[in-house]
């Protein structure tokens, strides 16, 4: 198809972009390169689209591959973005040619306004055939005026040339839903875009629906933002729409939203928004997990959205609550969601029926599928702000009357609405460790670490637990003077009496050194444990039965 006809179907929609695609990404200098190949005649690529059905009837033609290319020429020849534009439009603005040279440049004030051989290509461009004498008289005169006449008959064959771009023929490829799968299409793309951000269902299920809904995807984005604003978490459109599935179909798949009247997703949508923000009250206020980095287990919140859904007007009370929270916390804590997502899904969402029977189906399976519900010490053997149980040592400071070292104060009053999050403090600083000749697993080891209200971790500085450390700078500090030279614990020993006690500090102060740091992991996983157990048999007091 000619480059003129594929401007004219984005103008009219019927060449669109999918909802997947990243935005405009394209620099100048790709901007002038893809004109310099097309006035060269070089080849610049062909196009892949998808032609999909539209529930009005007729279908459009999403554009995979050329998406770059595609906005680049229409920016230039237009001198517009099209309507699916997002980026910057600087990137395509000022492009300028130079009929002399046959060399493209975009605008520089002072290296152009001397030279009447520089053309603005938009200009050229939407002026067409029609328009060339007069540009061509604005610029140079007469022939003879202010070149030869054999010049300006080149300069205008050049400009003519230019012109013609509109005219190239790009190749499309075609691919349809009659004609092929959706993990086709997938493959198709992935292929493509080896490079880059991978494809999947949900991407592809919401492409089919922003083209079905075309404001659909604005009030994806919003719920996304609102969710972000208000409790500090970021979502993607394939979970939220994972989400959206579960409430209108309870399948794990997407092809109910596929075949989906617009009004039936619009309203899916709806109840979603209503029911993944009760889920993220609980979430935010009873478990007190409050920003990204500790939102563990989200693929679970599709499950229990649909447990909403089908126990509408609300769940019975607390006790139906704190069920569900207790599973989403195993299920966190498990990995249940971060294998074969969608298979975990569909497995899970067949349990639930809206009842509480169906909760203690999800629960049962902890025993089964998972191994185990209790938590074991080894259980926080792992490493790193990455690890599955570092939300769970959140939880536990959050609700299990961890105070801070500071200030003594309960570390959840240490936090109002809106304020920082806790600070994450390694017990025994890191450079002491690595200097005794710890691994790095064992440095950062979840053991090692506790939550401090703002500023305390920075206050404690390099300080020991109860040895002297080098690393303590500000010695004109009395008190940091102290903790310097013997250590930070027995301070707040002193201070806050049992504030040691409630970070599940082991009180065997032989274990407060760093040649026993190993032994101290170790005492303090089995406090952790003991403490996870507890807390959970709070939520769920049939998880004490559990517990050896």
């Amino acid at each position: 198809m000619q480059i003129a006809g594929i401007l004219a179907r984005v103008t009219t929609g019927n060449i669109t972009l999918p909802a997947f695609q990243r935005g405009y990404v394209w620099k100048r200098r790709q901007v002038r390169e893809l004109f310099d190949s097309l006035y060269r005649r070089f080849p610049v690529g062909s196009l892949l689209t998808w032609i999909t059905s539209l529930e009005r009837g007729g279908t459009t033609e999403l554009l995979l591959d050329g998406h770059q290319r595609v906005t680049s020429l229409y920016g230039v020849i237009k001198g517009e973005a099209p309507d699916f534009f997002d980026g910057d439009d600087k990137s395509f603005s000022n492009l300028y040619f130079h009929a002399g040279e046959e060399r493209f440049e975009f605008f520089q004030s002072t290296k152009m306004k001397e030279d009447p051989l520089w053309f603005d290509v938009t200009r050229v461009m939407k002026g067409g055939v029609s328009g060339l004498a007069g540009l061509l008289a604005e610029k140079l005169g007469a022939p003879g005026e202010k070149l030869d006449p054999i010049d300006f008959i080149t300069i205008n064959n050049r400009l003519l040339h230019l012109l013609g771009v509109t005219g190239i023929d790009l190749h499309i490829e075609q691919i349809t839903d009659e004609g092929h799968s959706d993990d086709t299409v997938l493959d198709i793309f992935n292929r493509l875009n080896s490079a880059g951000t991978k494809l999947s269902s949900g991407d592809l299920a919401l492409a089919r629906i922003a083209a079905k809904c075309p404001d659909v995807r604005g009030e994806m984005r919003s719920c996304l933002k609102i969710w972000r604003i208000h409790y500090g978490f970021s979502f993607t459109n394939d979970w939220l729409l994972r989400c959206v599935n579960a409430v209108a179909s309870g399948e794990a798949g997407f092809q109910h939203l596929h075949d989906a009247p617009r009004e039936e997703v619009r309203a899916s949508l709806e109840r979603t928004f209503h029911h993944v923000g009760h889920c993220l009250e609980h979430i935010y206020h009873w478990l007190r997990l409050d920003h990204d980095r500790v939102l563990f287990g989200r693929y679970a919140l599709p499950v229990m959205v649909r447990h909403l859904e089908l126990c509408r007007p609300g769940p019975g009370g607390e006790w139906e609550w704190d069920s569900l929270l207790y599973w989403f916390l195993q299920a966190g804590m498990r990995g249940r969601f971060s294998a074969s997502t969608e298979t975990a899904i569909k497995q899970d969402l067949a349990s639930v029926d809206g009842t509480m029977e169906g909760i203690e189906r999800l629960i049962g399976d902890i025993g089964t599928k998972w191994g185990r519900r209790q938590v074991e010490p080894a259980d926080f053997d792992s490493w790193s702000i990455g690890a599955r149980l570092y939300p769970i040592l959140y939880w536990l400071s959050r609700v299990g009357g961890a105070r801070d070292f500071c200030s003594g104060v309960d570390l959840p009053a240490s936090i109002p609405d809106g304020d920082v999050p806790l600070e994450v403090h390694p017990i025994f600083p890191k450079a002491v460790l690595y200097a005794a000749g710890y691994s790095r697993q064992q440095v950062n080891a979840l053991g090692n670490l506790c939550f401090l209200a703002p500023g305390c971790n920075n206050w404690i500085g390099g300080a020991c637990p109860a040895e002297p450390s080098p690393y303590v700078k500000d010695t004109s500090d009395p008190i940091r003077r102290r903790i310097g030279r013997y250590g930070y614990f027995p301070l707040v020993r002193e201070q806050h009496p049992r504030v040691l006690e409630s970070q599940w500090i082991p009180m065997d102060e032989k274990l407060w050194k760093a040649d026993n740091f190993l032994a101290f992991l170790e005492a303090r996983r089995t406090l952790l444990a003991r403490a996870a157990n507890r807390h959970l048999s709070n939520l769920y007091p049939r998880h004490a039965k559990s517990v050896s």
